[in-house]
């Protein structure tokens, strides 16, 4: 009998061993970095751990029924930390976890970004530095994060050197290459898993870019489960931010849906006149059909409006007392208005497909359609005097030709610049006034505001596979589609009348002021003296189409003591433009569609990286690539005409870098040397000018198109993090770069106005350093992360060899004409101008917390701490120049001051 009861017993052990086992949970651990799987990962449940294999896949089993935890740590990468609750005899699957490297910044701690850009400048695009601020790489998570407060670019490299992908679609605009983060801004949770490819290194999404290339990955299952709420304060460029995101995971029903929504606002940011208003909305979802298929679709809308800075001189800036007055606002009826605001709306969807018929291959396709518009007002005004208050004319210190400045003029005016705000500020209720008067006598109006539109509409292609052929190679590629619009026009924002009955007439008010022809100031012969009210089109109307394709493949091979890649790339590009205006000054080429141009083009690349051992590494990349001139920059005048710039030639890059890396457990370091030869760059600039080469009297609006821009880039990078203990961590960063012009590229100015010819002549720009970049930049940092989740980061950074963006115009034999050889007249008017070096110290302190289900995550940073206000971040010489007297100080240079002290409180909770 005792046996009987003793085998039963038994029996029922061993069945409970066996339903206990099968309380199961598996998953997938990812970099967020790359999205690859990462092995050695810890996983632990209670008492129960594991590490994760080659292909990041963890399971633990026998877990007590209910509710359990899962923590998932490394070194290398930050700890996560996620309730569950499994049933009896349940195999749950937990998905797919990414883990971000520690080091790299917070992203829901917002650096310099595009929300900074609130400043009115022509000059640069919008930097690429702060979404590398994810990477591991220490210098690069560093250069993307506290060298962006100088507008740091890396190696030195324009935006369009970048490629940006959501979902394997390109995200660079069609015109000009660059990508705009606005159209996505605010939607961090969203946005958060990327793979980051360093130049034209080994890529699983793209062949590639000098600048890097960024793929953000937004599929539903990839998303953290969760329910989070997140509120931000500073004193930046925006005050407040709230922002919401609910993500389920892969669900049982094989399932996935993510949203993500904020808001970011002012009334006014740091600099006075200026404000922020952003709201931003996103859902992915996903469905896995089965093993092999699975479909997810992505939304995305971010609207804005800025109100925008601009730069001025050191004159104005220290009558104000400030290194950051305003000219764009004003006061109108005792509240603050900005002429220039830029409002963005371009939402777009991408739909996914992801296939994986076999284990070693899968093939993503995408199709992306986006439709939007950007616009930018700005103030008009026609028979009337400049409203602007920094006008050179309107300062203390202006003296006309031949003349000096009066001192008892030059008194009172610095007096009412100190006093008066409608003085030193625009003044809105004069303009108002004047449009008033000219109204009641049945005249249009002299003030203005317009709007400049950018409207695009485009179409995306992507299929992307990946052949893991063995454990030697892997084979990935390509093929891409683009089909592009992109409608350019102005319309009548305010004719700052209160009647209603003010109106504009849609002439060009320079070619009506230099010819007797009534059809040469037409801004459309076939709406000859059209009268313009509020919301309607005028000026210029004009398309730019542009459709793209591409295929490329990469080849990458493992050894034993060697990595190798190679890839190859080809292309084809074709862009038009079509007028919907007939142009008084064109009327043979401005209205309808013009002549097709087209561009083929290649790169190669390869790379290698040898073993020395286990922890140090040799590595070099080299590159060459052919790209076409961008639609934006081939067109002499595109708002009149549609002529080419002559000659256009494709842009030829060579590029290399060689690398020594060294892995250690506690010590992690990076050195590379870098080339790059950049060849036939075409640039396109824009702006009134009232004193060109044909006298005093020639003023107009031109387009200043300079080609045969060759550059060259060299220099050394370094970073280094050294973790002197299991708390803290020592850091290094150093960016030497030497960025020059290496050609006198030919310029040729058209006059809008049509009353003088082209003029082309040669710059002397020959041995120039690249301007809007310091060449120079370091940072040194400590880091201390407490093992209670607390943390304490320190950085002073360094920033120099930075120089101020010049005028073509001044290096021309025509702007020393007359001078003597040796005069040193010559020297102060060619030579560029260095900006001083600058410093600044940064700090954040974190906390990390968990309370029942709740986990509550406190971040705060302070930039710039001491509050040094003397760092000139950018700006540019005046386009005017007085080729009378040689005089460069009647057109001095502008420019911007980078921000104080400032800086940002996020608290987030997560359930």
């Amino acid at each position: 009998m005792i046996n009987k009861y003793i085998s039963l017993l038994v029996l029922m052990f061993v069945f409970g061993l066996n339903a206990i086992s099968q309380n199961r949970i598996s998953g997938i651990i990812l970099n967020q970095e790359n999205q690859k799987p990462v092995k050695d990962i810890s996983v632990k449940s209670g008492a129960l751990e594991t590490k994760t294999d080659n292909k990041g896949f963890f399971e633990l089993k026998n877990l007590p029924v209910g509710k359990n935890n899962i923590i998932i740590s490394s070194d290398d990468f930050e700890q996560i930390t996620e309730d569950f609750e499994i049933s009896e005899n349940e195999d749950k699957d937990l998905g797919t976890f990414v883990l971000r490297a520690k080091g790299a910044v917070s992203e829901d701690l917002e650096g310099i970004s595009e929300v900074d850009l609130d400043f009115d400048d022509g000059n640069t695009g919008q930097y690429i530095s702060g979404i590398l601020s994810s990477s591991s790489d220490i210098f690069v998570s560093t250069a993307g994060f506290v060298f962006s407060y100088a507008f740091f670019k890396m190696r030195g490299y324009d935006s369009e050197y970048s490629d940006i992908y959501m979902n394997g679609i390109l995200m660079n605009d069609a015109e000009n290459e660059r990508a705009s983060f606005s159209d996505w801004g605010g939607l961090n949770d969203l946005t958060r898993n990327k793979e980051i490819a360093p130049g034209i290194s080994s890529s699983e999404f793209a062949f590639g870019n000098i600048g890097g290339s960024t793929n953000i990955n937004t599929r539903a299952s990839l998303i953290r489960k969760q329910n989070k709420l997140t509120y931000s304060y500073t004193n930046r460029s925006y005050h407040q931010r709230l922002m919401l995101t609910y993500a389920t995971g892969l669900m049982k029903n094989n399932w996935a849906v993510a949203f993500n929504a904020s808001r970011r606002w002012a009334v006014e940011g740091y600099v006075p006149g200026t404000f922020f208003d952003q709201w931003a909305y996103s859902v992915a979802i996903e469905k896995k059909i089965n093993k092999k298929h699975s479909i997810a679709l992505t939304g995305i809308a971010s609207p804005s409006r800025k109100g925008m800075q601009a730069a001025s001189t050191q004159e104005v800036y220290d009558l104000m007392g400030t290194k950051y007055y305003n000219p764009n606002w004003g006061y109108q009826n005792g509240e603050v208005r900005n002429a220039r605001v830029k409002s963005n709306n371009q939402p777009f969807g991408i739909l996914t497909h992801y296939f994986t018929p076999t284990p070693k291959f899968n093939l993503t396709t995408s199709i992306g359609y986006s439709s939007g518009k950007d616009g930018y007002t700005a103030l008009n005004w026609f028979n009337a005097a400049d409203p602007r208050p920094d006008y050179y004319r309107y300062l203390p210190n202006y003296k006309p030709i031949g003349g000096t400045v009066d001192p008892y003029i030059s008194g009172i005016i610095t007096e009412n610049w100190k006093t008066d705000p409608s003085t030193s500020q625009l003044d809105w209720d004069k303009f108002y006034q004047y449009n008033y008067l000219l109204t009641l006598e049945g005249k249009p109006a002299n003030y203005t505001i317009e709007n400049r539109i950018d409207q695009q509409k485009q179409l995306s292609f992507n299929s992307l596979y990946r052949y893991y052929l063995n454990d030697i190679i892997t084979i990935t590629g390509g093929i891409s589609y683009r089909k592009y619009k992109g409608r350019h026009y102005k319309v009548m924002e305010d004719l700052l009348d209160v009647t209603g009955n003010s109106y504009w007439i849609d002439i060009d008010k320079f070619a009506l002021r230099d010819s007797s022809d009534e059809n040469f100031a037409q801004n459309d012969i076939n709406n000859p003296n059209r009268v313009i009210k509020e919301g309607d089109k005028f000026g210029y109307d004009y398309e730019i189409l542009n459709n793209f394709a591409q295929l490329w493949s990469q080849a990458d091979f493992n050894l034993n003591k060697f990595d190798i890649y190679i890839g190859a790339k080809g292309s084809y590009t074709e862009f038009w433009r079509n007028g919907y205006m007939k142009n008084g000054k064109a009327p043979e080429n401005s209205y309808g569609k013009s002549a097709k141009v087209n561009f083929t083009n290649y790169g190669i690349k390869a790379g290698v990286t040898y073993k020395i051992s286990g922890r140090h590494y040799i590595v070099a990349n080299a590159g060459y690539i052919t790209s076409p001139p961008n639609s934006r920059t081939s067109y002499l005048s595109p708002r009149i005409k549609d002529n080419l710039v002559k000659d256009l030639e494709n842009e030829i890059i060579k590029t290399g870098d060689i690398n020594y890396v060294a892995r250690f457990p506690r010590f992690k370091t990076r050195i590379t040397l870098y080339q790059t030869y950049i060849y036939n760059q075409v640039t396109n600039e824009s702006f009134y000018l009232d004193n060109p080469l044909f006298g005093s009297n020639s003023t107009s609006f031109v387009n200043f198109i300079s080609q045969g821009i060759n550059k060259s880039h060299q220099g050394i990078e370094f970073g280094s993090d050294f973790k002197a203990s299991s708390s803290i961590s020592l850091n290094g960063v150093i960016a030497y770069g030497d960025h020059r012009y290496t050609s006198r590229p030919n310029v040729t100015v058209t006059y809008e106005n049509g009353i003088y010819p082209d003029a082309s002549y040669t710059t002397y720009l020959k041995n120039f350093y690249v301007t809007g970049t310091p060449q120079i930049a370091g940072s040194a940092g400590i880091k201390y992360m407490h093992p209670k989740y607390w943390f304490l980061n320190v950085n002073w950074n360094y920033f120099g060899k930075s120089y101020l963006s010049f005028n073509p115009d001044r290096r021309t034999e025509q702007a020393t004409k007359g001078l003597g050889e040796g005069d040193p007249l010559i020297a102060i008017i060619t030579e560029p101008e260095r900006l001083p070096d600058g410093y600044t110290l940064d700090a954040s302190l974190g906390k990390s917390l968990k309370y029942k289900k709740y986990y509550f995550n406190i971040n705060f940073s302070v930039s710039n701490i001491l509050n040094n206000q003397d760092i000139i971040t950018g700006g540019y010489e005046q386009k005017r120049y007085s080729y009378e007297d040689h005089d460069i100080s009647r057109f001095p240079p502008k420019y911007f001051y980078g921000k104080g002290r400032t800086y940002y409180l996020n608290f987030s909770v997560r359930f």
